[in-house]
This record gives structure tokens, C-alpha cells and sequence, in this order.
């Protein structure tokens, strides 16, 4: 799925809209509010509803997301940003295609940056609450698309940037939490009022629009329990100390007010365990960053994901304050006799099964509350309170932390590369002779596009090189390699701009990529751009990656987690746990196809052959 690149069929004058400059981005959020300001109180700028287009697509469940007004073509949904939380080197995901498995994009593809962390590409995986979790995504007909910045290398992307302050390695917080916060989207096309937000992905080619009324819409009621609004809540930097984002409020909330809602996705703990193979997630952390986002008992191997917009940003409150939120479980009321079983996308029944059946059921639907304890005034943070196990667990982890060995010079790549953005190091990419001279941070690798398909200029038979020339128009590129910068030259049409020389390395499971694939030997290339070249972790040296870095799920509050999916009750039963009736797993909404892979560049050619044909 590959909605990480910008469509072809946006406006010849919005072509650039990733490039958008702060001015740019800040008028289009002046509009935007002003539009906000000029609704009324019974107005929502963003709510969650029923999907219809789930529902008519046969295979599709539970809540979609809505504009309450008017989206312009082009403009950035900067409200909705979200929590990247990437996921590595875990195998059960595919061959056992657990419900969790619905809600994740493979990074090959989508995000390759993120794919290079590890030595196995096709493990790499990311998750992004909200848009890209919860919208139905389809090739046809699709009105928001993911806004990755920028489709070559030297560029700045919004959804891989970290955070201007990220934990040092040196402190206990280190590898603790996504120091990305900022998956985006952009509307491609105007979107009406009332309309559902759909993504553009590559696995699904069922045209929105003729599977329900182009007209119909599902206009925001504030007093349906079926509609939930989003206006209540935003991002933004957290009154904790080194805690990066958080939840605040963005208009008054009053006690007892349900201030935001969420679906969840069911989670086998065994599922947030890496391979604990080799060089990943190994020793006493052999679980997924994403543990840290789930909410869990202490007594149950049932985790429980939330993936609607803004919830993964709520923090525990720093020493000396309280909590002034909490989960519930949200009642419809009589809403649910108003959808058809399916779609019912709060499902009781769940709760009177054993976890472990629970964990594998897909298309049934459950969905928490967070409810204000007391009065929250606009600007505050919201916290909930993460459980005595995990204050517990934290505690004991900072007493115990000791950093790493070289923590106080470390700088993730991101890191590095901005910071000689920021100072105008002019020697970024360096050659080979430079890097001899000024060598890049041990943890850091040069990484270049280059796909099987570049122009061979000649052979040298007998040393086994192959020289050729990287001049491919066919955007995007998607084959990231190791490589070794041997040259830098003026372009001969412009003089102000480098180009590179440069060696492409061969690397572990590249046969396994069509796109990838290159004849045995050297490759050295003439012809590589800046943008054509990333300046990258090496695999397993990002703070993910520690061995050290905190890991525990979120506690729920008590009697919050029925009886049947504590593992007492299990035990104290005489049914076998393994079995898993049929009619409880429900239908599967398949927003990603197992088992095929097709790059954006493969589907273009394809297309491009399908049009040839049709001129014949």
C-alpha cells in the first residue's frame, strides 16, 4: 500500500504541496480556523460515526471519520497528526494475521527509511492511530492521502522527522516512547460536509462512490451517544519533563464530560514480542515499542490497542499532580439498534468470552471513553492514571537504568542531519576521501535509491563492474541500498546544484524485491542526486532497539477488564481456551492484502502496459 506517494491528479498548481513552505502551511491553518470559528455550537469540525463505506464494502466494520465542515483540496489536516509507532522483526504478524495485523502498513514501500532499521525488511511495520488506522483505504475515489513530504531522499519528511527534543540516551526515558509525532494527510480533493475520510492505498480497488449515494452523508448530531466529536482535544508538548507530546484541551471540559472516544483493537501479548533472534529485540526486552501504548491487566495476556485520533498522546501526570481523566467503556445507548450487527461497533458479547478468543476475533468492534474527573480548562493537559504495576515497574526501571556504553555522544541519524542542516554543513554527504578525514557517527550509514533498472553505460567483464548511469524518471524510487559515495561534481545543466558518484552495495534479502534485484559485481553509478541520498541509522542502533528502554503496558482501571479475560479465570475453568467458535470471529475488515506485494513503480508500468494495449 503504497498512499506514501503524492498523486498524479492533484492540481498542476498544488504539485508542490508537500514542499509547502510556514507561510503556506500557516495560511492554510488560518482558513481553517476561521472556517471553525464560523460554526455553530452544534457544529463538529471533526467526528467519529458508523462508516458507511465499511459497511457497503461487505468486509468492512465499525466507525469511520467525518468532516463536520467543508476540507479545501490541498489543505494539510494538521489537527489530526498523530503517534508513528513502528514495529520490527516479528513473523507471527503475517502467518497468523491477528486483528492487529488490519491496522498496520508495511514500511517497505510506504516509509523504506523505517524498513532499513532492521536487517528484515519485510518484518518492518509502523502504526499510526486516527486516519491511518481507522479510514477504509481504496485506489478509487479516495479524498485524503498520506503527506510524507516530500518523495525523494535529501528531502525533509513530516511523517520521519523526530521531535526537536528527544530523550537523551543517557536518560532512564531513552527508547521509552515514538519520538514521532507526526503521521499527516493532506486532502487531495475537496471534501464535503459530512463526508468520510478515505485513504489512498494500493490493496483495495473498490470505488467509494458507487457502493453508496455520492449525497449522503451523515450529518453531525451532538446530542446522538453515535457521534462522537473530536473538537474537544489536541497535541501538544507535555507538561511532563521529557515526556515529548501530550493530550491538551482545546476547549473547556466540564466534570463527568466524555472528552474523547476511541475504538480498540484486541492484542495477544505474545503478538508485541519481537523474534528475539540475533541482534533484535533480545535479553530482558524482548517486547515492541507499541507495549507501551496498550492498555492491560497485569493478570491477562489481553491488550487492548486504541486507534482513534489523539488517544495514544495521553500521558501519566508528573510527580505531584493527579489524573483528571479516566477510561470507561463507551455505551451507544440506542444507538446500536440502529445499525445493522455488523457494524455494530461496540460488541457486549466480547466480554463473556476467554481472552484468548477474544485476541483473535475480527470485525467486532469495542470502544472506550475518556471521561473528565473534574473541571479541565482550555490549554491543560489531560492525564489518566497508568496503574500502580506500572508506576511500580517505572519506578523500579529508573533506579535500576544505567545508559549504555558512548550514550553521551550519541545522535540518532535524524538528529545529525538536522543539526548540520541547521548549521549549513555544506559536507552532508560526504565522499569516501572525506569520511576518511571526518568520519560519519559509527551508528550512521549513507543509504541510496537505486533500483534494478538503471542504465548500464558498460561492463568490465573481467572486474566484475558494471558501470552505470542513475537517471530514472519513473518516480518514485523505492529500493534503498547501502552505498559508498566515491565522487561529487557540478550538474553540467546546473552548475549550482551536485551530483554523485557512487558504489551501490548489495545487501541481505534483496533477491527477495523484484525492484532491488541487480546482476552480482560493483555497480558504480554516475548521475546520483542529493535528494537521491539518506543519511540513516544503521540496523539495531536506534534507542528502540535498547535492551534497557522501559517497556509496560498501560493498567487499566479496576473491575475495567472482565473476569473472563483474566488468566485466573482461566485457570479455573474446565473449557479448553484454544477453541475459537467460528461465529465469534465476524468479519474481517481486509484493509491490506497478505501474501502480495506490488511497488507503486511495479502498478505504474503495469498501467503503462495496459495503455499501450489499448492504443493498439
Amino acid at each position: 500500500m503504497y498512499f506514501f506517494w503524492l498523486l498524479r491528479s492533484i492540481r498542476p498548481e498544488d504539485a508542490c504541496l508537500h514542499d509547502m513552505t510556514p507561510r503556506t502551511i500557516l495560511i492554510l491553518n488560518l482558513l481553517t480556523a476561521t472556517a471553525a470559528a464560523s460554526a455553530t455550537d452544534d457544529d463538529c469540525e471533526l467526528y467519529l460515526a458508523p462508516s458507511h463505506l465499511k459497511d457497503a464494502a461487505s468486509h468492512g466494520f465499525g466507525l469511520g471519520i467525518f468532516a463536520g465542515r467543508p476540507i479545501h483540496a490541498g489543505e494539510l489536516l494538521v489537527k489530526l497528526n498523530e503517534v508513528l509507532i513502528p514495529l520490527y522483526d516479528s513473523s507471527t504478524l503475517d502467518a497468523t494475521h491477528p486483528p492487529l495485523r488490519e491496522y498496520l502498513w508495511p514500511t517497505l514501500g510506504t516509509l523504506p527509511e523505517l524498513a532499513v532499521h532492521t536487517n528484515d525488511r519485510l518484518k518492518s511495520f509502523w502504526f499510526g492511530g486516527g486516519i491511518s488506522s481507522m479510514a477504509p483505504c481504496t485506489s478509487v475515489n479516495f479524498n485524503v492521502q498520506n503527506n510524507a513530504a516530500g518523495e525523494l531522499a535529501g528531502q525533509p519528511r513530516w511523517n520521519l522527522k523526530e521531535d526537536e527534543v528527544v530523550p537523551s540516551r543517557e536518560d532512564p526515558r531513552a527508547g521509552s516512547y515514538s519520538y514521532r509525532h507526526n503521521v499527516t494527510y493532506i486532502a487531495v480533493r475537496d471534501v464535503a460536509r459530512g463526508e468520510e475520510l478515505v485513504v489512498d492505498c494500493f490493496d483495495d480497488n473498490f470505488d467509494g462512490l458507487s457502493l453508496i449515494d455520492a449525497k449522503r452523508r451523515n450529518a453531525y448530531t451532538r446530542d446522538d451517544d453515535g457521534y462522537m466529536c473530536l473538537d474537544n482535544v489536541r497535541s501538544g508538548e507535555s507538561q511532563v519533563p521529557g515526556a515529548g507530546r501530550g493530550l491538551l484541551a482545546a476547549r473547556s471540559v466540564s466534570k463527568g464530560e466524555i472528552i474523547v472516544s476511541s475504538p480498540v483493537v484486541p492484542i495477544h501479548r505474545r503478538d508485541l514480542q519481537g523474534d528475539g533472534a540475533g541482534k533484535t529485540l533480545s535479553g530482558i526486552n524482548n517486547y515492541q515499542l507499541m507495549l507501551n501504548f496498550v492498555f492491560g491487566h497485569e493478570d491477562s495476556d489481553l491488550l487492548l490497542l486504541p486507534y482513534g485520533p489523539f488517544v495514544n498522546f495521553i500521558n501519566h501526570p508528573a510527580t505531584g499532580k493527579k489524573p483528571n481523566a479516566m477510561i470507561k467503556w463507551h455505551s451507544a445507548g440506542d444507538r446500536e439498534t440502529d445499525v445493522s450487527r455488523r457494524m455494530q461497533f461496540h460488541h457486549e458479547e466480547l466480554f463473556q468470552q476467554y481472552a484468548k478468543a477474544v485476541a483473535v476475533t475480527h470485525g467486532k468492534g469495542l470502544v472506550i471513553d475518556v471521561l473528565a474527573l473534574e473541571p479541565i480548562e482550555e490549554g491543560d493537559e489531560i492525564y489518566i492514571d497508568y496503574g500502580e504495576a506500572w508506576t511500580k515497574a517505572w519506578n523500579d526501571h529508573v533506579k535500576r537504568w544505567q545508559a549504555p556504553s558512548g550514550a553521551s555522544h550519541y545522535r540518532t541519524a535524524d538528529q545529525w542531519y538536522n543539526d548540520k542542516l541547521l548549521n549549513a554543513n555544506p559536507n552532508i554527504v560526504r565522499t569516501v576521501d572525506e569520511e576518511k578525514k571526518d568520519p560519519y557517527p559509527e551508528n550512521l550509514q549513507t543509504m541510496c535509491y537505486y533500483d534494478s533498472d538503471a542504465n548500464v553505460v558498460s561492463v568490465d567483464e573481467e572486474n566484475h563492474i558494471i558501470y552505470t548511469y542513475w537517471d530514472d524518471d519513473s518516480w518514485p524510487h523505492e529500493c534503498l541500498r547501502p552505498c559508498k559515495i566515491l565522487e561529487r561534481y557540478p550538474d553540467p545543466e546546473d552548475e549550482t546544484e551536485m551530483m554523485y558518484t557512487a558504489e551501490m552495495l548489495h545487501f541481505e534479502g534483496e533477491s527477495e524485491f523484484w525492484f532491488c534485484a541487480i546482476r552480482e559485481g560493483r555497480h558504480i553509478s554516475r548521475g546520483v542526486r542529493y535528494d537521491g541520498i539518506l543519511i540513516l541509522d544503521k540496523p539495531y542502533t536506534h534507542d528502540v532497539f535498547l535492551e534497557q528502554a522501559f517497556r509496560h503496558e498501560i493498567g487499566v482501571p479496576r473491575d475495567f477488564y472482565p473476569k473472563t479475560w483474566l488468566r485466573s479465570k482461566v485457570r479455573s475453568r474446565k473449557e479448553d481456551e484454544s477453541v475459537v467458535r467460528s461465529e465469534d470471529v465476524g468479519d474481517e475488515f481486509r484493509r491490506k492484502k497478505i501474501g502480495e506485494f506490488l511497488t507503486k513503480k511495479q502498478v505504474m508500468m503495469q498501467e503503462n502496459v495496459k495503455s499501450s494495449r489499448a492504443d493498439l
